[in-house]
């Protein structure tokens, strides 16, 4: 069984990527005081977390703007080392909505498999920041869109199925 991490509060968290659009890896990232929890995530997941954070933001009269975005602090931490691959995650507040829970459950396979769990707990302004930068991580690696097919246009180039038949036929993976 993986590790299972309660930081409470964080020091830092985030939500980002790194790579090259078209081969990105997401990660969810926090840390206190010496301890590092880096988390494997889905893009989806990333663009999730950051609707439902604006959401509940909203819910006590905070809006998230381009003014919180701070790509400098928010980045990601190297080396960034994975604990496991998060399957599912889950974000709520307490009652006042002074502080916030990210809760990440690992994906494991076999029903028999105990999933290991992180719970990150964070203020209004960590989850504001940590919304910010996630969206601008989701946006930052669009792809220009073909015109013909409407599937991402990687750097390396596009065999479009919609130019007498050259290309697959398949949904590639973003």
């Amino acid at each position: 069984m993986s590790e299972s991490f309660e930081l409470d509060p964080v020091d830092w968290i985030t939500a980002g990527a790194i790579g090259e659009p078209g081969s990105r890896t997401f990660y969810v990232q926090a840390h206190k005081d010496h301890s590092v929890v880096a988390l494997l995530v889905e893009k989806q997941q990333v663009r999730q977390l950051a609707q439902v954070a604006q959401e509940l933001l909203e819910r006590i009269d905070v809006t998230v703007t381009p003014d919180d975005l701070d790509t400098r602090t928010q980045q990601l931490q190297e080396p960034i080392a994975a604990a496991w691959r998060a399957g599912r995650l889950a974000l709520g507040m307490d009652e006042d909505g002074e502080r916030f829970l990210l809760e990440a459950e690992e994906l494991v396979e076999g029903e028999d498999a105990e999933p290991a769990t992180a719970r990150l707990w964070m203020t209004s302004e960590q989850l504001t920041a940590m919304a910010a930068h996630a969206a601008w991580s989701v946006e930052a690696g669009a792809r220009e869109t073909c015109r013909l097919c409407n599937r991402p246009i990687d750097p390396a180039g596009h065999l479009c199925p919609a130019m007498n038949g050259h290309g697959p036929l398949v949904e590639p993976s973003t």
